[in-house]
């Protein structure tokens, strides 16, 4: 796409070589001679704010119109979250380059930085072999660099590091007390793949972990793809100081799993724990660790929490009958019906065909935000059941329907379940039944605040029953729009 390295960092803007020009732009006439007042009479702080809802390409473009222009624009605060390409400037001039941009004066407040995979565990092929990788280690130069970049970054007001995929071990080895209290000293770091393999020391995560108090910044961090099973399991379960947690991928010993669980059972710090879809890998039976635990310490300390990811069967293949029932599914779900911190679930690629309706129900509903989505391993038993107990008794507050069609439910259970949550987004076609029982639904009785019904047309729905509709949405501050277009008319929020 770019012809040199030169031309992309322009488009970036990140050029190293911005040229001064002169103290004022051209000055400019209008028809009757009188001259036109000039952006460069304004203050600094009407030009920053302007330059504030400025795209970067335009900010960039903008600094090089003359010096006002350039020194307004180039303000740090104004680059404080500026997406800096550094895989891609590493991997096309090396990490010299990317300590020149880094460098830069207008990125010294920067919040968050991308160091993702600009410093990987090399692999070469042996001479004469059968072409399997060994890993090399990187030259005294390359390390320094890599290391001054850290530096750089120690010293910026970060939110958020990416440092996954990163040669960090070798990093630990030459500093270890300065790799620990960078990692230490930011709110957000993501170390995604950074000890994995034969050979790979968790050593830094260790020492993370160990020197982590509650004083300490961090309070999210990503260790999927990690080996943490030569870890001692007093630092796992240090893993509950934390806010966020990521562990999808991970390596752990069943040992190591049940005194984590444990201590987030007894209370955890945890809120939003993610497992994604690749699950914790028992380091010995190289299958899901939390399913060679106790169902009843799963179920207990992951509904302790307030939002957990953890979808098992996003690749499965096959009739969904045809895998064996899910005991630890289901006592979870048994669990979040009957008592449960959880607020919201992000399970939808799980099995539930055996899990009965009336406790898929309970569970749903005792939680504050749900989506609907597809889901081959639900059941249309599951979904009625769900909606049944919703428009009787629930805690939702947020739902999001993203079905491409809901014409197989009866509208008036659809509508009296819509009506009793806070806040409703139908991403889903509906038929013209399903939105007028939804609109005549809404009264004064209804908890329902912001309606978004997308692109379904509400043109047919009569005016009256539109306008009953608008005036309860609206009541205590409650947002909603009809927006026409063409003869169609549409309500959102």
């Amino acid at each position: 796409m770019y012809k040199n390295s030169n031309a992309k960092e322009k488009s970036l803007g990140i050029d190293m070589k911005i040229t001064e020009s002169g103290n004022s732009s051209p000055r400019v006439f209008n028809c009757k001679g009188h001259e036109e007042p000039s952006l460069t009479e304004f203050p600094s702080e009407v030009l920053q704010r302007i330059f504030s809802f400025l795209p970067y390409s335009d900010l960039f473009s903008s600094s090089l119109v003359c010096r006002m222009f350039r020194d307004n624009a180039s303000v740090p605060v104004l680059w404080k979250k500026f997406p800096i390409p550094a895989d891609e400037i590493t991997q096309d001039d090396g990490l010299a380059r990317l300590l020149s941009v880094l460098k830069l004066p207008r990125f010294r407040t920067m919040q968050h930085l991308d160091l993702n995979r600009v410093y990987m565990a090399m692999a070469k092929k042996k001479k004469g072999g059968k072409n399997r990788p060994v890993f090399a280690d990187h030259s005294p130069d390359d390390e320094a660099k890599f290391l001054e970049v850290l530096e750089i970054a120690s010293k910026l007001p970060l939110t958020w590091l990416n440092l996954s995929y990163n040669d960090l071990p070798s990093v630990f080895v030459s500093s270890p007390q300065f790799l620990s209290r960078l990692i230490l000293n930011i709110p957000h770091v993501d170390l995604f793949a950074t000890c994995r393999g034969q050979g790979a020391s968790s050593d830094f995560i260790g020492n993370v972990l160990g020197n982590l108090t509650e004083a300490s910044a961090l309070h999210t961090v990503d260790l999927g793809g990690c080996d943490l099973d030569t870890l001692p399991i007093y630092l796992v379960t240090k893993l509950n100081y934390l806010t966020n947690v990521a562990l999808e991928g991970a390596f752990m010993t069943k040992e190591q799993a049940r005194a984590f669980l444990v201590d987030m059972a007894k209370g955890s710090k945890i809120k939003k724990f993610d497992i994604g879809c690749e699950l914790i890998v028992d380091k010995d039976t190289y299958s899901d660790v939390f399913e060679n635990l106790d169902p009843e310490l799963v179920a207990t300390a992951l509904n302790n929490l307030e939002h957990v990811i953890y979808n098992k069967l996003k690749d499965a293949k096959g009739d969904c009958c045809d895998f064996p029932p899910d005991l630890h599914l289901e006592r979870f779900l048994q669990v979040m019906g009957r008592n449960t911190k959880l607020k919201e679930v992000e399970m939808e690629e799980n099995n539930f065909f055996f899990v009965a309706p009336e406790v898929v129900a309970k569970a749903f509903n005792n939680l504050e935000h749900l989506e609907m989505k597809p889901n081959p391993y639900n059941t249309s038993a599951q979904i009625v059941a769900t909606l049944e107990l919703m428009a009787q008794k629930t805690r939702l507050k947020y739902v999001l329907f993203e079905y491409e069609d809901l014409s197989w439910l009866n509208p008036g259970l659809v509508a009296r379940a819509v009506v009793q949550v806070e806040q409703v987004d139908m991403k889903c076609g509906l038929s013209r039944a399903h939105v007028n029982a939804i609109l005549r639904e809404i009264g004064a009785s209804s908890r329902i605040r912001r309606l978004n019904l997308r692109d379904n047309d509400v043109s047919k729905v009569p005016a009256h029953v539109r306008e009953s509709a608008v005036k309860m949405l609206r009541r205590e501050g409650g947002v909603v729009k009809l927006k026409q277009k063409g003869k169609k008319l549409y309500l959102k929020c």
